[in-house]
């Protein structure tokens, strides 16, 4: 495990863990968005958690989403998944035949709003995009290892413009 592994796992102390992915989620994963993950990417899954870690409420689940939970007092919002996502946003919007989802652009985690931070895994060094609807899409990082030390860091990454 790096360095780097050891220090989000450390950062994420506290925050609602999900069991690792296995192998085989990884694969299934890999096979539904027709790439394969890169490496950092499948270390966070394999020696983190099923997301869950990370600002500001976490990482999304990598295959499987987490359903809504209805209580007597109201209920806890589920949780969509990296790869649900990506393959509904691949679809396009049928309202806007011009707009379209970039290849390799996984959405790991949501600010509200349905601002999501975004990792660009046809880069080398996977930048992290904010994607912000009807908006704008934007560098936040120019790489996930750069944008996981700032949060290791304590770094508010709400305000990260690369």
């Amino acid at each position: 495990m790096q360095p780097l592994i050891q220090q989000v796992r450390k950062r994420a102390l506290g925050q609602q863990l999900r069991t690792p992915v296995s192998n085989a989620d990884l694969a299934e994963a890999e096979h539904r968005l027709g790439f394969p993950l890169p490496d950092l990417f499948r270390e966070l899954y394999t020696e983190i958690g099923d997301g869950g870690f990370g600002p500001p409420s976490g990482f999304f689940p990598l295959l499987n989403p987490v359903p809504e939970i209805r209580l007597a007092n109201g209920s806890v919002p589920g949780v969509e998944a990296v790869v649900e996502l990506y393959q509904l946003f691949k679809k396009g919007d049928p309202e806007d035949p011009s707009w379209s989802w970039p290849d390799r652009l996984l959405p790991i985690l949501d600010w509200g709003c349905a601002i999501r931070s975004c990792v660009d895994c046809s880069t080398r060094s996977l930048q992290v995009v904010r994607d912000e609807p009807d908006v704008r899409r934007f560098t936040e990082s120019p790489s996930l290892e750069e944008w996981l030390r700032n949060w290791v860091n304590g770094q508010d990454l709400w305000m990260l413009r690369a």
